[in-house]
This record gives C-alpha cells, structure tokens and sequence, in this order.
C-alpha cells in the first residue's frame, strides 16, 4: 500500500548483513502508530585527495570526482562501498599508507538524514505493509517537515537485587502515557502465586522472573524507557543475569536484543533498543541543569515532589530488603513498584520527555542522544559545508595545538554593598559569532571581505553559516517564550551555547584555535570596555564575570534600580553599535538589565585580600517590595558541604542581611550542636570518580570512609568521628562536634562576618568552646 505520514523518529543505527548495507530508522506518526523504514540504495561514502592512489587491497563500489575540496584547497573524490565495516576497514587502510581519508567517521544513518536537512522529524512517502503494530517501509523518501510529537507509551522499570549474594529479587514496571496506566511486579519465590494488591506476580526462580518481564515488555510496546540509574544499574544487572541464564534482553521493537556499550570518552554505558529510546532520569536532569544536594531518589523526590521512598536512610535499606524478600515479599513488591511510580512523576513534574523531543528537533540529535552536542553541531553544518564547497577532516584527525583563555573574571571589590544592579550580555558568545562571523566556513574564506575581531583575527562577512543559525535560533526563542513553550525556549538556548564549547573542542572535526580565540577574545575586550564606560560616566564597576558586569547605584538612582539598569543597558548598546560601525562592523551584541540586588556581599578570597571569584550573595529585590535570597559558588548550594553548614550560611545571611540578631542565633546553633541534637545535619554525602582501590595519592576522607564499607562504591556517606570519616552504615556515635565548628561552621561565618569587622569567635564568646573539652579535630 501507499503510504504518505509524519513521523517522529526515535532511533537509527546501520546495518551490514550478507544481503548488504541498510538504514534502520524507527519512529512513531503523530497518532502513535509505530513505523519502520529501511533504506537499502545509499552506499557509505567518504572521501580522499583526487591524487591518492589506493592501496590494492582497497576496492570500493565506484570512485567519483566531485567539485569539492579539503580544506587546504584539493579536489576530493567520492569512495563509495558496500557497508560502513568496509568503508571503515579501507580507511584504516588507506591511513596506514600515509594518505589521509576525509569524513570517513560520519555514521552513515546520521549522514543520510543531515544531507536532506532531517532534524528527527519527517514526511515519509512510499510503500509500506504493517506487520502486527508494525508499518514497515522499504526505500521511502524522506523529506525535512515539522510533526506534532506522538503520545508515548512509557515505562519506567526498577529491580531489586541481593546485594552479597547478585541474585535477582524482584522486576518491577509502571506504563503511563498515551491514556493507559499498569503496574506489574514479578518476584522470585519458590512457587507461581499471584496478588492484586499489590500487582504481583510470584513465579519460581530468576528466569521465570525474567521472562516474564521480557514477556510483558514486548506485548506493552513502550516507546519510551525510563528509570533511576536505568542504565547502569538496571539493564546492566538484567543484560548479565540474562546472560548467564541463557535469557537474551529482547527488548527491540522487531526483536533486537538490548545492546549495552561503555562511552567512547567517558565513563558509563550506553544503551541501544532499537524502536525504542531509553532516558535514565539522573542524567537528564542534569542534562537540563537541575541542581540537587545529591542525585538519590530519594533526595530528588523530596525535593520536587515532597515525598520519598518507603526506605530513607541508605544504611537501612540494604537490611531492610534483604528481610522483606525473606518475610514480607509483598511488602518488597510495593517497595519496588515506588521507585516506578516516584520516577514517572519526577520525569512527568519536570518535563523531561517535553524538553528531550524539543531539544531533539532543534538538534537533529535523535531523543537518546540530545546531549551529543559535537554530533549537533555536524548535523547542521556539514550539509551547508559541502553546498560551500569542502569536505572535513576527521574528528579523530583533529588536534588540540595551544590553550585557549577562558572569559573575563575581574577581581571582586569586597565588602558588603547596597543597590547593585546586574547587566548582562544577552547571549555573548552566539552574539559574538554573529557580530564578527567568527566560525568554520568563515575562517576559511577569510580573505572574501573579512572582517576582523578585536585581537586581530579574520573572518569573512559573505561566505559563512553559523550567524544565519543563530539569528533563525533567536527568532523561534523569542516566539516559544510568546507562545508560552518553554521546553523549546530552553532546547534553542542549550543549542545556541553549545556552539562556542563544541568550536572549542577537539573532539570536533571543525576545531581550530582561532575560533575559540577570537570568541573569548571579543568577549573580554567588550566587558572591559564595558567597565570603562561605566567607571567614565561615575558609576562603581564591584565585579564582572564573561558576560556581565555588577554596577553599584548612588544613592539618588536606588529608588528605582531597575529603571537606571534599563537605561544603563541601553545607553551601553547605543556605544557599541556607534563604536563597531566605525571599525564597519554590524553589532548583534545586546546588553540588558538582569536584575537588582538590594544588598550584595562578595567575600575576600580565603587565601587573602582579594576578593573572591565566582562567590556571592546577596538579596535579591522581587516585585511588589518582595525579595529572596540569592547564593552563587557559595557552600549553600554546593553538595560537598553537610546540611548544617547549608542551613547554617543561608539563616546566618538572611538575619545578617535582614539586621536581625545574629549572635545569639549562632551561640545557640553552636551549642545544640555540641550537645548532639543537630547529628542528622552532620552527614558528607560524595560520590567518587573511580573505585576507592583506584586512589593511591592524597587519600581523601570520602575515600577513607568508602573503604571501610563492606561494599565499597562510587558513593558513601559518613560522618566526621573522632576515629577519623566514618560510614554512616556504621552508626557511628562518636562523632568529632569540633571538626563540624571548625570546618564547617567558622569558615561560612567569618567569611561574611569579617568584612563588617566582626568574626565567629566573637559572636559565640569565648568560653563558649571551653566548657566542652573535645580533642582536636582529626
């Protein structure tokens, strides 16, 4: 039958067989029908100089002359195969002969849908036939279009595991979405029971269990795979116990078995389902720049949805498992559907799967790769490099040659300020790449009426492609903030700031030092001058950080501070535009007022006098009269810090801020902390980057503390005893009060306290520590 749909797609991968090269593209039509399309007439391609003589163990398919060059100038020839192993095994050999290859790394499902502009999205035409829920399509065409996203079916899956023994306890499974609502809980028992409350189904042994799972996740059809660690955790542990059980992970939407790979440059796994696309939440959340005291469960759920787990405390909860699946297996089974269920609402209360299709169609990125911003990047700019003229390099060809500075960070004038107002530069670097064309195409063809940045770099005003993106990225910023989408909004914003990092990459095939160069360079010549405007017209400059500079107002301009912003702002656009145009240089740069702090503190740097980079606080004035208090850098919003030293600095600043007594509130903290009525604040919570065998120099207390652990892991939690870190699953009782005074307390108080000529040991008195005679601090 004909078929002419939308489709959202969801995951594409390659594939080589003996019947040849194919694209596999899955994807969903707007009423959530399933749909794949398997294209098998595009060849790999990559490319070599036309002077290259092959090696002749190297035969492609055919070599084709193209109008191209490198970027050096040569004229390339097209080498297609048979299959991208292929393509890739003649690459190898063709470098090992000393000639270098071009593109060559460009996956070839990735290079078919940039090269027609598909940004996860299209109309696909030709001839299709379903096959169960299934329409499948041979060779269509695919053209760019704009589709309404699907209603997903989602499920969000957990396991509870036997930590000593590895043996599998229980699966458990929430699907929500697209009007439909289960919950299923399989648990390894001796005989078949079932239950409804809980939904439990008690089958005997761990492949029973796992099959069933298996069973039920390919009848439920999900698009969608969510859960907490999912990743890492939860598909690795079932991908091993299947794997020793003989029970494969088939969990593709045709039935391909669930792959799992480590990253290429980080640590951790990745994924592959075909058909479907996986979204471990801790990484998307962090991904949309969500910020936690610690990336538990429990802790998120407490915070976003005022609720948590049944089991809080991480010392209990390895026991406490281990007696419910011996005594209570119901009681495991609501336990594990929980984890489901918190999961679903934290993705549904944050909007996750709304900012992940969004940032997929701006991106290009297919939903489980969103956060790949380099691949973003040659998503959209090889097409318009070739319809230029070139082919690019390799990204593994690429090398960083020097250092590259960061933006401009003044020296902070310390004290604590009255009336200071914040302007910033509205995104600098994209402004920046507009402003002097700073980019790839651009540097090549620099020569072609360029234009030159303020260190003396050379970009062409014709023959570019980035300013045209980002004027089109502004524009659909502005509208979705009209139209009240702010999933897309924030997915333009991510997309717009990535380009100068991804530039300035070396993992980027378009790498070169002079874009990153010039971008930062542009930026610390304008905030200088920025900073010299200001100080001319009378205005005190107390600090400036990449993009914005902190103003203070006299005390005649105070009674409306955001009107003198606004009018500051503008008068510093009105100076750029009038001072680039004499150099013929068209300003896209914009400032503009962010906001007022009603009293600002910038700290003295603890190493000495100089103030303090990238730390502040201050109180931030709201409208109608109402105002908030506002940390940045500070222990309050930093996770390596206990509960108590966050409480503390935020009550300590609020009340210093607000005139309110201080010394008595700290005499007091002091000393129901000394009288051990504050342990539950006293806990280190870390997560560690390798395993604590790793670490053989400058051992760290977190390190300590995890090896004292009889399942050493990336993450612990201790208190600071007399003995030195302990972990909390050891309850410990000695705990060392003066190392949390000294440490934790004293450090957050006189910074803030000194510079109005007071100090912690005054406002606590000095016989306040006296009357407890603790030893020193370990």
């Amino acid at each position: 039958m004909h078929v002419d749909t939308p489709v959202f797609l969801l995951s594409a991968e390659w594939r080589d067989s003996p019947d040849g090269h194919e694209l596999w593209f899955y994807g969903l039509t707007p009423d959530g029908e399933a749909v794949l399309a398997v294209v098998n007439d595009r060849p790999p391609v990559c490319f070599v100089e036309r002077t290259t003589v092959l090696p002749a163990d190297v035969r492609p398919l055919r070599r084709r002359p193209l109008a191209l060059t490198t970027f050096s100038g040569a004229p390339v020839d097209a080498l297609y195969f048979p299959g991208y192993r292929a393509l890739r095994e003649a690459a190898r050999r063709i470098e090992a002969s000393g000639v270098r290859t071009y593109e060559a790394d460009v996956l070839p499902e990735r290079r078919f849908l940039m090269e027609r502009f598909v940004f996860a999205q299209a109309r696909l035409r030709g001839e299709g036939e379903r096959t169960g829920r299934l329409l499948r399509l041979r060779n269509p065409r695919f053209r760019a279009a704009d589709v309404d996203p699907p209603p997903f079916r989602i499920a969000s899956i957990d396991i509870e595991t036997g930590v000593e023994s590895g043996r599998l306890y229980s699966i458990a499974a929430h699907l929500s979405g697209a009007g439909e609502a289960e919950h299923r809980v399989w648990v390894v028992g001796e005989r078949e029971r079932r239950r409804d409350d809980p939904p439990m189904i008690e089958l005997p042994g761990e492949a029973a269990v796992l099959r069933a799972f298996l069973d039920w996740f390919r009848a439920s059809d999900p698009d969608l795979v969510i859960g907490w660690n999912v990743i890492g955790f939860d598909l690795a542990f079932l991908e091993k116990k299947g794997e020793a059980l003989g029970i494969p992970l088939v969990m593709g939407r045709s039935g391909e078995i669930a792959r799992l790979r480590e990253k290429r440059f980080r640590s951790g796994k990745v994924v592959d389902i075909p058909g479907r696309v996986v979204i471990d939440a801790p990484a998307a959340l962090k991904g949309a720049f969500y910020g936690f005291p610690d990336m538990r469960l429990e802790t998120v759920a407490q915070e976003l949805l005022g609720t948590g787990k049944a089991i809080s405390e991480e010392r209990d909860k390895i026991a406490e498992i281990e007696r419910m699946y011996a005594q209570d297996r119901p009681a495991l089974a609501r336990y594990n559907l929980e984890d489901c269920v918190l999961v679903t609402r934290i993705v549904a209360k944050t909007g996750l799967v709304d900012l992940t299709v969004r940032r997929a169609q701006t991106s290009g990125m297919l939903m489980g790769n969103t956060g790949m911003s380099v691949a973003a990047f040659d998503q959209y700019y090889l097409p318009h490099l070739h319809r230029n003229g070139f082919v690019a390099p390799n990204a593994y060809d690429t090398r960083a040659e020097t250092h590259v500075a960061g933006g401009l960070v003044m020296e902070p004038k310390p004290g604590i300020h009255d009336h200071v107002v914040v302007l910033d530069f509205k995104s600098l670097y994209p402004s920046i790449i507009q402003t002097w064309k700073v980019e790839p195409l651009a540097r090549l063809r620099a020569d072609a009426d360029p234009v030159e940045t303020p260190d003396g770099y050379r970009f062409s005003r014709m023959h570019n492609v980035l300013p045209d993106l980002i004027s089109r990225l502004m524009a659909r910023r502005a509208e979705a903030r009209r139209e009240g989408d702010p999933y897309l909004a924030q997915a333009l914003k991510i997309q717009m700031n990535s380009l100068y990092g991804v530039m300035g990459s070396a993992g980027c095939r378009f790498y070169h030092p002079d874009l990153p160069s010039a971008i930062t360079g542009a930026g610390q010549w304008l905030l200088r001058g920025c900073r010299t405007f200001l100080e001319e017209r009378g205005f005190a400059v107390l600090y400036g950080d990449t993009d914005s500079v902190f103003v203070q107002l006299p005390s005649d301009a105070a009674a409306d501070a955001p009107a003198t912003g606004r009018a500051l702002a503008e008068e510093l656009n009105r100076y750029w535009r009038e001072r680039l145009a004499e150099a013929g240089v068209e300003s896209y740069l914009e400032m503009e007022y962010e906001k007022h702090y009603r009293r600002l503190v910038l700290p003295r740097s603890r190493m000495g006098s100089a103030g303090a980079r990238k730390r502040y606080a201050g109180l931030l004035a709201l409208r109608e009269g109402e105002e908030r208090l506002e940390f940045v850098g500070m222990e309050f919003v930093r996770s390596d810090w206990t509960p108590l030293a966050r409480r503390f600095q935020y009550e300590l600043y609020d009340r210093f801020l607000h005139d309110r007594d201080v010394a008595e509130w700290c005499r007091n903290l002091v000393a129901d902390l000394l009288a051990g009525r504050l342990d539950a604040e006293l806990v280190y919570r870390k997560r560690l980057r390798k395993d604590p065998g790793e670490y053989t120099r400058n051992v760290s207390p977190q390190v300590r503390a995890a090896r004292l652990l009889e399942r050493p892991g990336r993450e612990v939690a201790y208190l600071m005893t007399k003995r030195g870190p302990i972990p909390l699953e050891q309850h410990p009782a000695d705990i060392d009060y003066r190392h949390y005074v000294e440490k934790q307390l004293r450090p957050i108080a006189d910074s803030l306290l000194n510079l109005a000529g007071e100090s912690f040991d005054g406002m606590i008195g000095p016989r306040q520590l006296s009357l407890f005679p603790l030893p020193p601090s370990v």
